[in-house]
Order: C-alpha cells, then sequence, then structure tokens
C-alpha cells in the first residue's frame, strides 16, 4: 500500500511537490495543513488533495511527514503537534542542520530535501540526505534525484537551488533584448528557451566530455560565438554568479533564510 504523504506548510514549495506528484500519476492520499487556506482549497480541487483542519490532523494521518514551513516557523510547529515514534520526516527547510532536527524530532527518521519549482514538471535536481528508501520512492518522482554523502554536500545543493531561480531573470533579460531588437515576445521566448534547453541537452549526452571543452569545441577563433563570449569574459560576467553563490553559501549560516 503506497504510503500516506502528510505537508506541513502550505506554500509555494507545497504547491509545486503536490503537482509534481500527480502530474507523475502519484495517486497517493496527501493531506494538507490548514495553514494559508486559500491554497489548501486550491490543491483539494485541483489535484484531489484532502484538506486537515489541524496539523495534528495531518501528523496522525500520514505515514510521511514533509515538512515546508519557513525556518523561522519550525519550533512553533514542532512545539503544537505530537508525532508518532518511526513516521519518515522530510525536511524542505533550507539551512536547518539535521542536527536541530534529529533533536528536536527524536523518534523520527529525518531526510532533507530541497525540492525546485520545476518539481511540478519532473525536472530539476531533488537533493536528498541522509539516502532513505522510502524517501527515494516519494521524491524520484520529482526529478533527477541526486542523494548526497555529506550535508556540506546538501548545502551546496540548497545554493544550486537558489542558482536554479535566478535562471529565469537571466532568460528574461535576454527575451527582452530579442524583443528590444524587432522579435515579437512568444517568438524572442521560444527562441531563448529552445536554445538553453539544446544546450543542456548537448551537455548531457555528452558525459565524457567537460562543460569548458564543449565550449572551446563550439566558441573556435574567428567565430561569432567565441566573439561574444570573449567580451562577456572581458566583462566579468561570469564572477558576479559565484559571488552570488557564496553569499548564498554564507547566509545559510548562522541564520537561515528560505530558498
Amino acid at each position: 500500500m503506497t504510503a500516506t504523504l502528510g505537508i506541513l506548510g502550505v506554500g509555494h514549495l507545497a504547491s509545486y511537490v503536490v503537482a509534481g506528484l500527480r502530474n507523475a500519476r502519484d495517486d497517493r492520499k496527501i493531506i494538507l495543513s490548514p495553514r494559508n487556506q486559500q491554497r489548501q482549497q486550491m490543491l483539494v480541487k485541483s489535484y484531489g488533495c484532502e484538506g486537515a483542519n489541524s496539523n495534528q490532523e495531518v501528523v496522525d494521518t500520514a505515514d510521511i511527514l514533509l515538512l515546508c514551513v519557513r525556518p523561522q516557523q519550525l519550533e512553533n510547529l514542532l512545539e503544537s503537534v505530537k508525532f508518532s515514534p518511526g513516521q519518515l520526516v522530510v525536511s524542505c527547510i533550507a539551512g536547518v542542520p539535521l542536527a536541530q532536527l534529529q533533536r528536536q524530532l527524536r523518534d523520527q527518521t529525518v531526510v532533507r530535501t530541497m525540492p525546485l519549482a520545476c518539481a511540478e514538471v519532473g525536472q530539476g535536481a531533488v537533493p536528498v540526505y541522509p539516502s532513505n528508501a522510502q524517501a527515494t520512492e516519494l521524491l524520484r518522482r520529482l526529478g533527477t534525484l541526486v542523494e548526497l554523502n555529506s550535508e556540506a554536500e546538501f548545502e551546496l545543493a540548497t545554493v544550486a537551488a537558489c542558482m536554479n531561480g535566478w535562471m529565469f531573470s537571466y532568460f528574461d533579460h535576454l527575451t527582452h533584448w530579442y524583443q528590444n531588437q524587432g522579435l515579437e515576445p512568444a517568438k524572442a521566448r521560444e527562441l531563448v528557451l529552445a536554445s538553453v534547453n539544446g544546450a543542456v541537452a548537448l551537455a548531457i549526452a555528452r558525459p565524457e566530455r567537460g562543460l569548458g571543452a564543449i565550449s572551446d569545441s563550439i566558441a573556435t577563433d574567428g567565430t561569432y560565438t567565441k566573439l561574444g563570449l570573449d567580451l562577456l569574459q572581458q566583462r566579468g560576467a561570469f564572477e558576479p554568479w559565484s559571488e552570488a553563490c557564496d553569499a548564498v553559501e554564507a547566509a545559510l549560516t548562522p541564520t537561515h533564510p528560505s530558498a
């Protein structure tokens, strides 16, 4: 029998997970906490979830519990409910380490993950730490499962989750450039996204080649590709991305902002 999933905290992340599971034809029972009634009812109507009247009702009903609250809300949540020994708790809370969760959830198995917005369509990385068969069975439906060997590696995956979100602004910037040159918005969007998708597909299809080597094989001397790439490198276009990653990694401790 498929494990029942209970979600504590019904915000954007919970919506991605629910949509991703249903789009993957996972018809398990999903019960949602009452916080954010409007979103709860939307998910009930759109995806066949069940709405609970209290957080304790979610805990009492579910086999697996997904924590989707903000870090500053965690303590109040855990003080308001009583778990059953042995329940699997999967935390989607950025910056809250496993040791802290285990101290607060003494009799439960705890796993960390960080699904991305693209989990809704079954794409993107789904980092998991530590490995757990029951968590794997659930989360593999949301994208490419990446089982990490340490919490330090997991925190790097949290940085990657933020990086994923930055890319949409980058794509938007490029799309507006094409629009400013006269291309209609729909065509500009299609051109940018198809170009990015093609680059990713080629890199995935050539795992034996380094990404820099692929770039070098395309941006050869005398090509327009190298002309543009040289300008980007001269202007330091890539360094700010590393700096942004550094900033997020540093911010994950001791303060714990949401991804």
